[in-house]
């Protein structure tokens, strides 16, 4: 029995190593970000999701995330960030039954030189909410669910985005 565990267990082993998977690892960021300051839009009280996650995401990739402007050797600046729901469909009744939810940044990477290493560039992404009015309740964590999980998908695109220009 444990014969035919083990020899599952290489098999699976195998179609993954063969299938190219591999665990998302640290991105490999331009040097140049070592040490960044991450600027937000003064006027977001309380300061948005990707805005809040991007620092700790940046920090986990091997970037130090100062506070001082002055030690940075890169700034990012998140230029605008917001979201919003609109409504899809509604029934007969006129109850809405679907929301169309997105959320969407504009950041820029400018080095201490003053040299822009990413110009000001939007990351947009959206997600469906289905609403159930025998829970209302849960559509309010729902939508908080999907605003989060939209904030670590842009925060990610960020990330990538950086890790193409380290590459060109």
């Amino acid at each position: 029995m444990r014969w035919i565990v083990w020899n599952g267990l290489g098999l699976v082993v195998l179609i993954l190593a063969g299938c190219g998977f591999q665990l998302r690892g640290q991105a490999q960021l331009p040097p140049e970000m070592r040490i960044t300051y991450v600027q937000s839009p003064s006027g977001l009280a309380p300061p948005g999701s990707v805005s809040r996650k991007l620092p700790l995401l940046l920090a986990n990739n091997g970037v130090t995330v100062t506070r001082d402007p002055a030690q940075a050797t890169a700034t990012l600046t998140i230029l605008r960030e917001g979201g919003g729901r609109r409504t899809v469909a509604a029934d007969r009744f006129d109850i809405k039954r679907q929301y169309f939810l997105a959320y969407d940044v504009v950041c820029q990477v400018t080095l201490a030189n003053g040299q822009t290493l990413i110009p000001p560039e939007g990351f947009s992404t959206n997600r469906t909410l289905l609403f159930d009015e025998n829970r209302v309740l849960g559509f309010e964590a729902a939508q908080e669910s999907l605003t989060d999980s939209m904030a670590d998908d842009l925060s990610w695109q960020i990330i990538r985005r950086l890790q193409a220009a380290a590459g060109s």
